[in-house]
């Protein structure tokens, strides 16, 4: 799949900044967010420039507030909304676990990082048809999907179960959970079993 980092061969940054976020990214995925915190801004400027940084899940009750993993992302459009806040859109290369955080001064996170392996490509096989024709409707039904996907991968199953994941109305602790307590065939028919009695709100 476009856009995603494998652990083979490709290159890979050892050290970025870190920014909790109050969210949960898989590999593939796209969001776009709001900037105004400074020390977030300075790292925007040289992100935009560089490696990216990385996206962790928001731990309020952890010493550096961020889960130990997280995704490599970067930054693909970037704009001022109409209330003068920088808008980034992100997409996320890889997932990546997260080790000797150190804090600077101005308060930036940054972390050295291991990449993780996430389930891998499989193709759509036929039993699971029916879980792509329920994303392809909640991409018609959303244009705020369809603004920031300008490609979609309705072929490969990890990618449409990974886009579930992020829009499914569950606690982030609950999707962390789900993703790595669970194996990929576990999940795959989990999603299957809940498009046939509930509509799934992004």
């Amino acid at each position: 799949m476009d856009d995603v980092i494998s652990t083979q061969g490709d290159f890979f940054a050892e050290r970025l900044p870190v920014m909790p976020l109050p969210l949960v990214l898989l590999p593939g995925g796209i969001q776009r967010l709001k900037v105004h915190d400074p020390k977030h801004l300075s790292m925007i400027k040289s992100a935009i420039k560089g490696e990216g940084f990385v996206a962790s899940l928001l731990k309020p009750d952890l010493p550096y507030t961020c889960s130990s993993w997280g995704v490599w992302v970067k930054i693909i459009d970037f704009n001022l909304g109409s209330d003068n806040i920088l808008l980034i859109d992100i997409q996320a290369l890889a997932m990546v676990e997260l080790s000797n955080l150190t804090r600077e001064a101005t308060g930036l996170l940054w972390a050295e990082l291991t990449l993780r392996e996430h389930w891998g490509y499989r193709e759509i096989e036929s039993n699971a048809e029916g879980l792509v024709k329920n994303l392809r409707d909640i991409f018609k039904q959303h244009i705020s999907l369809r603004q920031l996907y300008k490609k979609t991968h309705f072929y490969d199953a990890n990618w449409v179960c990974a886009r579930y994941i992020e829009v499914l109305p569950l606690s982030l602790n609950k999707k962390e959970k789900f993703i790595f307590d669970y194996s990929f065939d576990q999940i795959e028919c989990f999603l299957q079993t809940l498009i046939q009695g509930t509509t799934i709100n992004s």
